[in-house]
């Protein structure tokens, strides 16, 4: 399967730092908080999500995935340089998606299906573990130019308890 990048859609670019600070107050931390302080909000989210008020109803996407993936998204970029990009993975059905990436493209992260794959299925987050091997460059060297999902391997030894 090959992966190839188009510009991210100007009126993407153009909402995700105001999703990034609607992210931010979703997890209780500020936009312009300490990039470790922001991820770690986030995973315990992500881990116990609030509930919704009695007769409001929370669409995990609109709502929550995409606020807090911006905002996990604008703490990679701070720390580690990654940019956003439109990807593309070329298969039978050719599937678009946004994701942070590393300077030589080697590493991405899908940051909204993320987020919304942990709130829809209640699978314990990873976000902070990612971080901390990214910050102690504990994950392995890939290819340049192949994307590879950095979730897709991560993953806790002993869940959290």
């Amino acid at each position: 399967m090959s992966t190839s990048e188009d510009p991210l859609p100007e009126s993407m670019a153009a909402n995700l730092h105001g999703a990034a600070t609607e992210g931010a107050e979703l997890v209780g931390t500020s936009v312009d908080a300490e990039p470790a302080v922001i991820v770690e909000a986030i995973n315990s989210f992500l881990a116990k999500p609030k509930k919704a008020g009695w007769f409001a109803k929370v669409d995990n996407w609109d709502d929550r995935a995409l606020p807090i993936g911006s905002l996990w998204g604008h703490a990679i970029a701070r720390k580690f340089g990654w940019q956003w990009a439109s990807l593309t993975q070329h298969d039978h059905d050719d599937f678009k998606a946004i994701a942070i990436v590393n300077d030589d493209r080697s590493l991405a992260v899908f940051p909204f299906h993320y987020c919304f794959g942990c709130l829809e299925n209640h699978v314990p987050p990873t976000v902070l573990l990612a971080y901390n091997m990214l910050d102690a460059a504990k994950i392995p060297q890939q290819p340049p130019g192949g994307y590879m999902n950095l979730m897709d391997g991560v993953h806790h030894i002993i869940p959290p308890a």
